[in-house]
């Protein structure tokens, strides 16, 4: 007898990669509707592993947002009820 096998279905929360998809959507709806004065300069990223990431476009304002990880943390937990452990920022591609 064979056994047929059809395609993995694969969940997108729990995933091989770690990335989570909902949490990354709803951070990424927060940041852009924050008050933060660089929220306009830069670009959220997924959530892996409870570590968010952030791109920006300048060295300064990687500086700026990692001096503010732990106020941008305590937000993130307060306004959506979850949290993440750290913040990663990382300059564009273009950038490094």
């Amino acid at each position: 007898m064979k056994q047929t096998t059809g395609p993995e279905k694969i969940n997108v929360e729990e995933n091989s990669v770690g990335i989570n998809f909902k949490k990354s959507e709803q951070v990424k709806k927060h940041l852009i509707n924050s008050s933060y004065p660089w929220r306009d300069e830069i670009s959220s990223g997924p959530v892996i592993n409870d570590s968010l990431v952030i791109y920006v476009d300048s060295k300064r304002l990687k500086d700026i947002i990692e001096l503010e990880s732990l106020k941008i943390i305590n937000n993130i937990e307060k306004k959506l009820g979850f949290s993440v452990n750290s913040i990663r920022v990382e300059l564009q591609n273009s950038q490094q």
